[in-house]
This record gives structure tokens, C-alpha cells and sequence, in this order.
């Protein structure tokens, strides 16, 4: 991982840190940062199992734009189960003076049961992007099922 990149990460999570209870933290939460290039994607599997909270019906997602500098366009999560996929994006990033509504933009679904969905996370242009990716696999009835993240690359 490049130095930038790591300085990056450590400035997302004091910037979170910083915002105290206006952005929810929860356990299936992931901090990222996108590098400087217009392609940067993190990619990353998820997978629902069943538990307590019963068998998974779908993975739902949440991306929160936490850049306060300008630049790096629009950011979105892609959730991909085959032949299904769904994109969740943030219409608004922070800023400086944290003027924006500090929420995630609207979730996105993907049914598919028990089992592994990839989800990229990527921006539409040059510059650096800083994010808190929400997801949670939820049963038919809204329960939270079992649910574990493995990141496969981290741009």
C-alpha cells in the first residue's frame, strides 16, 4: 500500500471519529479510502450464512462519502450476486465544514440467499475518495443473518 494511501485510511478514521454519533458505527461496517486515479476499486466478498437471526434472503449495502476534499466525482457500491446486481450511491460528500446531511445515501439490495456477493466500491473520476461501506445480510423478514467480509483489493 502506498504511504498516501495508508495516510489516507488514518485521516478517514479520525474524520469518523470526529463526527461522533452523526454516522452510525456498527459491526458490519468498513472504512476505505480510493486512490488519486479515476479507476481506483476496492473490491471485496461477502458472504451469508445463516445463524440465529435465520436463513439470508439478501445482502443490503450503504456507502457513505466521507471526502472533504474536492475531487474523485460520485462514489457507488456495485453488490453483484449472478445475474443480479444493484448499485447504492451517495449523492452527497462532506466537506470542511461538514455541510451535508452526514447520512449514507439509500441502500441497495441483491437477493440471493446464503452464500458470497462481491461488491466493488468505485468513483467516477480522478482523486482521492475516503468512504464507510454499511452491510448487513438480512433474512426474508429483516433479521440480521450471519454475515462476514473478505477484502480482495484495496485501490
Amino acid at each position: 500500500m502506498k504511504i498516501s494511501a495508508l495516510k489516507n485510511h488514518w485521516i478517514m478514521v479520525l474524520m469518523i471519529a470526529g463526527l461522533g454519533l452523526s454516522v452510525k458505527a456498527t459491526a458490519h461496517d468498513q472504512i476505505g479510502t480510493l486512490g488519486v486515479e479515476g479507476s481506483a476499486t476496492d473490491y471485496y466478498l461477502v458472504t451469508c450464512s445463516s445463524d440465529a437471526g435465520g436463513v439470508t434472503d439478501y445482502l443490503e449495502v450503504q456507502i457513505y462519502d466521507a471526502t472533504v476534499e474536492q475531487g474523485g466525482g460520485k462514489m457507488s457500491a456495485v453488490i453483484l450476486r449472478e445475474p443480479v446486481a444493484s448499485t447504492a450511491s451517495d449523492p452527497y460528500r462532506a466537506d470542511e465544514f461538514q455541510n451535508h446531511d452526514k447520512n449514507p445515501g439509500p441502500p441497495a439490495f441483491v437477493g440471493g440467499g446464503d452464500g458470497v456477493y462481491k461488491v466493488m466500491v468505485h468513483k467516477l473520476k480522478d482523486g482521492p475518495k475516503n468512504y464507510l461501506l454499511t452491510y448487513h445480510c438480512k433474512s426474508s423478514v429483516g433479521l440480521h443473518t450471519g454475515t462476514s467480509i473478505l477484502i480482495l483489493q484495496d485501490q
